[in-house]
């Protein structure tokens, strides 16, 4: 009896359950949020230094659409550089988890580039 129930459940089972799809347009929204083509106004969680880069990582959380700032639902995590060394050295300073209101574009090389930091000194 139980041999077969177990059957049943290796045969049926990938049946019954099915993971529901993500809604339409989930994707597409967030690889439009991630194009930086024009200066966007973003905030973000400082998380972690990339010293192999000489940039910064951080938990993207709120963007600004032009009306007003929006939640980033994607829970997107990426990598910003500094638009100078002294900016760099402000960076460093950060305590993750500290709140970062900043403007990115991306650059020819294709990295998302920090043009203005709010509070940086």
């Amino acid at each position: 009896m139980g041999t077969s129930i177990l059957i049943a459940l290796l045969l049926w089972g990938p049946i019954l359950v099915q993971e529901t799809p993500p809604p339409t347009g989930f994707f597409d929204e967030i690889i439009r949020q991630m194009k930086f083509e024009q200066p966007t106004r973003i905030v973000g969680r400082f998380r972690s230094l990339d010293g192999y880069d000489d940039a910064v990582w951080i938990d993207w959380t709120h963007v600004h659409d032009g009306a007003g700032w929006q939640v980033v639902r994607s829970q997107a995590m990426f990598k910003v550089v500094p638009r100078d060394p002294g900016m760099m050295e402000f960076l460093r300073t950060l305590k993750p988890g500290t709140s970062l209101h900043m403007t990115v574009q991306q650059d020819q090389d294709g990295n998302r580039r920090i043009l203005e930091l709010e509070g940086e000194s």
